[in-house]
């Protein structure tokens, strides 16, 4: 596996949520599993050039550097099939696109679904100025940049000041 900071700015990142924060023995045993996927994932028949890691227990992260070459579609189909085994494993929900993580007031991050952001705010569980997390970031510079941003600085916003639907 490749240190992070050996990838290229433009590496392809993705950036899975989980639906509940991963005990630390499962945080263990998951990110041994991503060590093993992203040394030997291969892109046209060749070793990408990857890293992995799990962050706050709830998010993992995979990044390929293709070094100029685009990645194969059945390199990405695989890291999405290696996610779904994990989620079978370890029952937890990774592929949810719905779900979007904040930095609570205790300073715990925190998943839920978008679809709750406007009763947090009503709640006053989250505010404008909530750290919230970019998951749709597509490279290690954009996650370097933009990965957390203020609740009202980010796409996520629309969704705080949506009506909620009856």
């Amino acid at each position: 596996m490749s240190r992070y900071e050996e990838l290229a700015g433009d590496a392809k990142l993705w950036v899975f949520i989980a639906n509940r924060p991963l005990s630390d023995a499962e945080a263990a045993a998951i990110g041994a599993e991503m060590r093993g996927f992203t040394d030997s994932w291969l892109s046209h028949g060749s070793l990408l050039k990857a890293h992995s890691e799990i962050k706050n227990n709830l998010f993992l992260i995979f990044a390929a550097d293709a070094q100029g070459d685009s990645m194969c579609g059945r390199a990405i189909d695989a890291s999405v099939r290696f996610v779904k085994v994990l989620e079978t494993k370890y029952g937890v929900s990774l592929l949810n696109r719905n779900l979007m993580a904040y930095t609570a007031k205790d300073g715990k991050v925190q998943s839920c679904l978008l679809s709750e952001l406007h009763h947090l705010m009503e709640t006053g569980e989250i505010t404008p100025e909530t750290l919230v997390f970019n998951n749709l970031v597509s490279n290690k510079n954009e996650f370097e940049k933009a990965w957390t941003a203020p609740l009202s600085e980010s796409w996520q916003w629309r969704y705080a000041e949506a009506l909620p639907s009856n």
